[in-house]
């Protein structure tokens, strides 16, 4: 018996310890995830190094082992697709700092997840100029037309859903619409950034928009990825959801869903989800 018990305690110890690395590994072991998208609209090729849901974690003094990662892609353009900072936190610092940093690597572009909403709701109303301040261009509710390697790009942000529903304002959405007729009137190659994947892929709306790829995160990979299954719960879609990470096909549209590099403390842990720097290479087709 003595034996048996002895077999248990260990074994107990080794799978404590297991999922104790496990959730070390999903907030501090950087990894990089590769992605391509062709388009007829593209001449040469560029790249893109996007973001998400930093949640004010700290890879090194002054993120400094991010930054590397980052300036290892050698990208053209750098995106931070929201929630970079907590809701309720004190101050934006640990992204205001990280912003001057990453200009020099590569433009910097910044579309607001809902925790910068509830950041600036929470009396911080100085957040977008103080985004502008530091370097990037704040993308929400915005038309950015840019040249990268000739080609010729579109970028924009949207928060709220890219279709009408109960689920938003009458006012929100009108305004949502709004933009997006606007948005989608060029015939350059369109990057949308939109902090939650569900702004757009029900019933493939990017696709219904003539969206070319839209970039997300917000969902954490699913917080729980399990080993031959995929993330474990996505807000919208419940349990073992079909969107969770990486790239979707949204009839013509790419949508690409970063797993995100930490999150909300108040969140379950992450587990077996490690931190992600999605590179996209966008490529003649």
């Amino acid at each position: 018996m003595r034996k048996v018990t002895k077999i248990i305690l260990i074994a107990a110890a080794v799978l404590l310890a297991a999922c104790l690395i496990s959730i070390w590994i999903s907030y501090y072991w950087l990894t990089v995830s590769c992605f391509t998208v062709a388009s007829e609209k593209i001449t040469s090729s560029f790249r893109i190094v996007f973001v998400s849901d930093l949640h004010n974690h700290q890879f090194g003094s002054g993120n400094e082992k991010l930054l590397q990662k980052i300036r290892e892609q050698s990208p053209d353009l750098i995106l931070l697709d929201g929630d970079m900072i907590n809701g309720d936190s004190e101050n934006a610092d640990v992204v205001l700092n990280l912003i001057p940093s990453l200009k020099e690597i590569a433009p910097v572009y910044y579309s607001l997840g809902n925790h910068e909403y509830e950041y600036i709701e929470a009396g911080h109303e100085e957040l977008w100029e103080q985004l502008e301040e530091a370097g990037a261009v704040v993308l929400n509710h915005r038309i950015e037309d840019v040249e990268i390697n000739g080609n010729r790009i579109r970028l924009g942000g949207l928060y709220e859903y890219g279709f009408e529903t109960s689920m938003q304002s009458e006012k929100d959405n009108r305004e949502a619409v709004s933009y997006l007729e606007k948005y989608v009137d060029t015939d350059r190659y369109l990057i949308m950034c939109a902090h939650r994947p569900e702004s757009f892929y029900p019933w493939d709306y990017a696709d219904t928009w003539g969206i070319e790829l839209v970039l997300s995160g917000h969902l954490h990979g699913g917080q729980v990825i399990l080993p031959g299954v995929g993330g474990l719960y996505n807000p919208l879609d419940g349990f073992f959801p079909k969107f969770d990470y990486g790239q979707y096909q949204l009839g013509d549209s790419d949508m690409i869903i970063t797993r995100g590099l930490s999150s909300d403390p108040k969140a379950l842990p992450r587990f077996n989800n490690p931190p992600e720097i999605a590179v996209v290479d966008v490529t003649p087709e």
